[in-house]
């Protein structure tokens, strides 16, 4: 079986974003299960995989529809493309169905991504949106999706397409996020024993509510003068977030996106891991938090309410955003034990998902 996986990640990026960790660990899995993978994305086609191969198709994008584009004229020129192909964007689907429309076609939902765009760049792009997230979700012979609550969205708007739907979620690697060394970790972050840690890690975009985090952090910390807030990320809202840190030096430490494996011991120095978004189809940076053994403090977005067990491994919550004083509960009233948050994510590792994702693969190769 050939399986070509598609989405707008750039291997050579400085940060792993949530579908980029997607892709390369699950082009890994089907490999190491001896699955032909190709994924194809962008960036310098001098990218190397030991498993599997990497083709780019433009070396760089300003936005989707700039790599909507490249794949359009990738396809024009690869004539016939092998195998099937799993995309991560319905509108990522649209070339191959116009160009390819005899390989089978699995898509993966990683959330109700029209809302984002609406929210971004307003109503008639989001509308333009629907139109190829329709064409594509039609013309799928399977449609995976990482959370109950995009399941039912979708459902709700394609009853049609029933049969076509399965929940699968992301995978978390388990063997790579695990507990590390806190003395490890926190020496090489420099973060001091006695502070508490409260981490961040995402897109600085409205969506992710980065400045309300800050601002939530701030009102606690007029409380416990020991507590430290680490953002990690980019984005539109960076300024927002600088502009903050500095008037509040010690206080915030802002990072720029890191490599799973910094990320990795990041979790582990950490106390808490704050999770704020708007809308979220499944906070992979959540679980792979959990994975460490940090709790959890956030919104009830996605897949969290059915992992989250408050005083286990983290509180959500109910209502208005009001992090702070869950925060102050999280850092300063529970004695979190570890291996419970661990073991509230088994369930989403790698070695349970990618089964499920070949048995859909199973069933539209016949």
């Amino acid at each position: 079986m050939n399986v070509n996986l598609v989405a707008a990640v750039n291997p050579s990026g400085p940060g792993a974003s949530g579908v980029r960790n997607y892709v390369f660990t699950l082009a890994r899995e089907l490999t190491s299960r001896g699955v032909d993978v190709m994924v194809i994305g962008h960036g310098p086609n001098a990218a190397k995989y030991d498993a599997f191969d990497f083709v780019s198709v433009t070396e760089r994008i300003g936005n989707a529809s700039e790599f909507i584009l490249a794949l359009a004229l990738f396809l024009k020129r690869t004539h016939r493309l092998q195998g099937l192909v799993h995309a991560n964007r319905p509108d990522d689907l649209v070339p191959f169905h116009l160009e390819s429309p005899q390989v089978p076609a699995v898509l993966t939902l990683h959330g109700v991504h029209a809302v984002h765009i609406r929210a971004k760049r307003g109503p008639i792009p989001a509308a333009a949106y629907r139109l190829a997230e329709r064409y594509s979700l039609v013309r799928a012979r399977a449609i995976l999706c990482v959370s109950p609550d995009t399941l039912a969205h979708f459902r709700e708007l394609y009853p049609f397409l029933e049969d076509r739907f399965r929940m699968v979620p992301s995978g978390v690697d388990m063997d790579f996020f695990r507990i590390r060394s806190r003395a490890e970790a926190r020496a090489m972050f420099k973060f001091p024993e006695e502070h508490k840690v409260v981490a961040f890690v995402g897109r600085f975009e409205p969506e992710k509510n980065p400045v309300h985090v800050a601002e939530e952090f701030l009102a606690l910390n007029k409380q416990h003068s020991d507590a430290r807030l680490v953002m990690v990320g980019a984005g539109s809202l960076t300024e927002d977030i600088r502009r903050l840190a500095a008037s509040n030096p010690g206080r915030i430490h802002v990072l720029p996106p890191m490599d799973q494996e910094k990320l990795a011991w990041l979790f582990s120095a950490a106390d808490v891991l704050v999770v704020a978004s708007y809308h979220e189809g499944l906070p992979t940076v959540a679980l792979e938090g959990l994975a460490c053994g940090t709790p959890i403090v956030g919104t009830p977005v996605g897949i969290l309410p059915q992992v989250v067990k408050s005083g286990v491994n983290g509180f959500l919550t109910d209502g208005p955003l009001q992090l702070a004083p869950l925060l102050d509960r999280a850092l300063y009233e529970v004695d979190w034990v570890k291996e419970a948050c661990r073991n509230s994510v088994r369930q989403f590792g790698w070695d349970r998902i990618v089964p499920a994702i070949l048995e859909v693969y199973s069933e539209i190769w016949e």
